[in-house]
């Protein structure tokens, strides 16, 4: 940050000082990318710690498994058709 206060207090050429700009924040959101990267590639990809809330839900969804793929239902005939 100090190198780009000098050069505009230097009278430096305004597409340097953009460029030194422009440089400055890549780097300060290649920063902030960089911090989160690992967790949101872990959340998409499935690589997180498993919460005592996920052991539950997956422990619900295989009980009704059945149910939610309609196995447990009985076949009914639509009326007016034989």
């Amino acid at each position: 940050m100090d190198e780009l206060m000098d050069m505009i207090t230097k009278d430096e050429s305004p597409s340097g000082i953009s460029d030194a700009i422009k440089d400055a924040l890549y780097a300060k959101s290649a920063e902030k990318i960089g911090n989160h990267k690992n967790a949101v590639a872990n959340s998409l990809f499935g690589n997180t710690p498993e919460t005592e809330d996920d052991v539950q839900l997956q422990k619900d969804v295989e009980g009704y498994s059945d149910t939610i793929a309609g196995k447990d239902r009985e076949e009914v005939e639509p009326e007016g058709e034989e």
